[in-house]
């Protein structure tokens, strides 16, 4: 195809509709009516031969072709951006803040370091995540703060990036887990916890999972860094259980490995979040995009 074929609104529309996951959001967000929004749709599908966005429950998710689109189409508008706004020389110039758990940021802050010297320069602080709101954290100078949130207020902005299953983590020689973990050897093992916040409940979703035989569950340790987490769970025979997705950064600090979670706990959306007053910051819209980015390239898969 050439260039001069190409209509570049359909690469905001497409952009807008992998970013947004919504007819109605992606249009929302352009300014244009939702109709429009469902023709350009119509038309990308046809081009990629492919429906883009498939309905899982009453949610559309992405398909696969879309998924891999995600880091292209990204490239794609940053470059356009570049071309015709002025906002690469304030980028430059200016102190991005993320405030993220400790495994979230080793597993994303070297490559969106490397991303920031190559196409811009500009510094970076990373920012542990206190035991408070995540609108005071932002209200304190966070760009973005990156995890997993629910009840957000109407002031704070949120990007979807991934979801993630349930997984059991031990060490690598742990004398009563092979390859898999049944629901008996689970609830009689000792549990560790991580407790990024002093105010967290991790184990919440796995004890609504577990319903009755929650109370069965003993948790033997609580700690405040998943770092730690690696070096107890490598020297005795607790157990961890935490999305796939970080199991496999933890596997990089100490010798564990992972099995199935014998309990269906729902999947964990991750999500960037950021205030609302940037909307428009054509700097920091370029920031939340390479975080964005950067987090599902590393961890989305």
């Amino acid at each position: 195809m050439k260039l001069s074929a190409i209509d570049t609104n359909l690469l905001l529309s497409l952009h807008a509709l992998l970013q947004e996951t919504s007819v109605t959001r992606a249009a929302k967000r352009l300014g244009i009516g939702q109709p429009a929004m469902s023709h350009s749709l119509a038309r990308l599908r046809d081009h990629f031969k492919d429906p883009l966005l498939v309905p899982r429950g009453r949610q559309l998710v992405l398909s696969r072709a879309a998924q891999a689109l995600v880091p292209s189409v990204e490239k794609a508008v940053a470059a356009v951006s570049d071309v015709f706004e002025e906002g690469v020389r304030a980028r430059t110039k200016r102190t991005y803040v993320v405030a993220c758990v400790d495994l979230f940021g080793a597993a994303v802050i070297p490559k969106l370091l490397g991303e920031m010297r190559t196409s811009a320069g500009a510094a970076l602080e990373v920012r542990s995540i206190p035991a408070r709101s995540s609108e005071e954290i932002l209200d304190e100078g966070a760009d973005v703060v990156l995890g997993a949130f629910e009840d957000l207020p109407a002031n704070v902005s949120q990007r979807y990036l991934f979801s993630d299953s349930f997984v059991c983590v031990v060490r690598a020689n742990h004398p009563r887990v092979h390859a898999s973990m049944s629901l008996k050897t689970y609830l009689e093992l000792d549990h560790l916890e991580v407790m990024p916040a002093p105010n967290a409940r991790p184990g919440l979703r796995i004890e609504r999972a577990l319903g009755e035989r929650a109370v069965q569950r003993r948790v033997a340790l609580r700690v405040p860094y998943f770092a730690l987490g690696a070096c107890v769970l490598a020297q005795s025979d607790l157990v961890l259980t935490m999305t796939r997705c970080f199991a496999r950064e933890l596997q990089r600090l100490a010798p564990l490995k992972a099995v199935a979670a014998p309990v269906k706990v729902p999947p964990l959306r991750f999500s960037l979040i950021w205030h609302r007053r940037h909307d428009t910051d054509r700097a920091h819209e370029w920031f939340r995009e390479l975080v964005a980015r950067v987090c599902v390239e590393r961890l989305g898969s």
